[in-house]
């Protein structure tokens, strides 16, 4: 007979934290991925927590439901001239549509305005509305119902820049 607790898949009633990758559990950060035609969107968390180890201004935390790491934020933050991005952003494949995402959010815009009070906007690179089209690697090619941007806009951010080299466009929010 199987006594070990039951282990309920994280849901719409489940706890969202957010906490450092350690070495206990960078490999399951890492090993969260995107749907297919989100790919496009954004590199993988792999790159991400590499990236993470060599620049100062990254902060990384893991997404949890419970105790099952759903997603994970970078957030960059250059103090000495007050510009706050929402680097990198992603909920895994498995656990989109239940309002981590919109968590994951409020709590990037909390965390700057609670330890950087003179912060006035925060922002991040989405794909454009109208997605993006990659002829040198379809992979990468983004439809509209695959881009963040909309669920970006519905969460208070607005278009504050052109698109840059890659396509992506520049979003904000005041805080």
């Amino acid at each position: 007979m199987d006594n070990s607790p039951d282990k309920t898949a994280p849901n719409r009633n489940s706890n969202v934290t957010f906490r450092e990758v350690t070495a206990d559990n960078y490999i399951d950060v890492a090993s969260l991925s995107l749907k297919d035609g989100q790919i496009g969107n954004l590199d993988p968390n792999v790159w991400s927590l590499l990236v993470s180890r060599f620049e100062p201004e990254a902060w990384v935390r893991a997404v949890y439901a419970d105790e099952t790491p759903v997603g994970m934020l970078m957030l960059e933050i250059w103090d000495p001239t007050e510009s706050y991005h929402i680097w990198r952003f992603m909920i895994d494949r498995r656990y989109q549509h239940l309002g981590y995402g919109r968590q994951g959010v409020e709590f990037a815009v909390a965390h700057i305005r609670q330890n950087h009070p003179r912060a006035k906007q925060l922002k991040l690179s989405s794909t454009p509305r109208e997605g993006k089209k990659n002829e040198k690697n379809p992979k990468q090619t983004v439809k509209p119902e695959d881009s963040p941007y909309m669920f970006y806009e519905k969460l208070g951010f607005r278009e504050i820049g052109p698109p840059d080299e890659n396509g992506d466009v520049l979003m904000g929010v005041d805080l």
